[in-house]
C-alpha cells in the first residue's frame, strides 16, 4: 500500500530544496527544473505542491522569514522586554552556519525583489509582521520600566533591522564573516544596541 504523503511535510521539503538552489545559483539562476532535481521529484510533483516558478519563489521567501521569526520570537520561552529583544537579535545575526544560511537566502531574495514585484510585496508583508513583534518587545520593556525616557519605537525598530540587514550584507557579500572575532563583534554590536535603549 503506498505511503500517504503529509502535504505540509512534503511542501516544507520542497521549499528547503528551493532555498538550497537559491543559495547556490541566486534567484535569477533558479529554475523549476533545478529545484525538482534538488528535491528528487518531477516537475509535475513540484507544481502540484508549490505552483509555478513565481509562486515557488514567493513561498520560499515567505518560509525563510517564517523560519527566522519562529527562531527569533516564537521560541523565546518566557522572555519579555529587552531580554526578548536581545534574544531576537542573537537568533537572527549571522553568527553560525544555520543563521548564515538563512541570511544568505534572505540576501538573494532581497536583491531579486528590486525587480520582482511579488517578491517585494511579500518582503514588505513579512517586515510588517516583524515590526509588530519588535513593537511588542518594546512595549513590554516600557511596562517593565527598562527603557530610557524618550526612546522612539519606530527609530529603535529601524535600528534593529539595519543592524541585522547590514551585518548580514557585510558577512555574506564582503566576506566579513571570515574575519577573526566575527562572533564577538556581532555580540558587541547586539549589546550596544540594547544598552542604548536601557535606562
Amino acid at each position: 500500500m503506498p505511503r500517504l504523503v503529509d502535504h505540509e511535510e512534503r511542501r516544507a521539503e520542497l521549499l528547503a530544496a528551493a532555498w538550497r538552489v537559491v543559495r547556490s545559483r541566486g534567484v535569477e539562476g533558479t529554475t523549476t527544473r533545478a529545484i525538482a532535481d534538488e528535491a528528487g521529484c518531477s516537475l509535475s510533483v513540484l507544481a502540484h505542491f508549490l505552483g509555478g516558478k513565481d509562486d515557488i519563489l514567493v513561498a520560499a521567501q515567505t518560509a525563510v522569514y517564517d523560519r527566522i521569526v519562529a527562531r527569533a520570537f516564537l521560541l523565546g520561552g518566557e522572555l519579555s522586554g529587552l531580554a526578548a529583544l536581545r534574544a531576537a537579535l542573537d537568533a537572527v545575526l549571522p553568527a553560525d552556519a544555520e543563521r548564515a544560511a538563512d541570511a544568505h537566502v534572505n540576501v538573494a531574495f532581497a536583491g531579486a525583489a528590486l525587480s520582482h514585484p511579488r517578491l517585494a510585496e511579500s518582503r514588505r508583508a513579512s517586515h510588517v509582521r516583524i515590526r509588530e513583534l519588535l513593537r511588542v518587545c518594546l512595549r513590554e520593556a516600557r511596562e517593565l520600566d527598562e527603557l530610557r525616557p524618550g526612546v522612539d519605537d519606530d527609530a529603535a525598530i529601524d535600528d534593529f533591522l539595519i543592524l541585522v540587514e547590514g551585518s548580514t550584507l557585510l558577512s555574506l557579500v564582503d566576506g566579513w564573516a571570515g574575519g577573526a572575532g566575527h562572533g564577538d563583534r556581532l555580540d558587541r554590536l547586539a549589546t550596544a544596541y540594547i544598552d542604548q535603549l536601557r535606562k
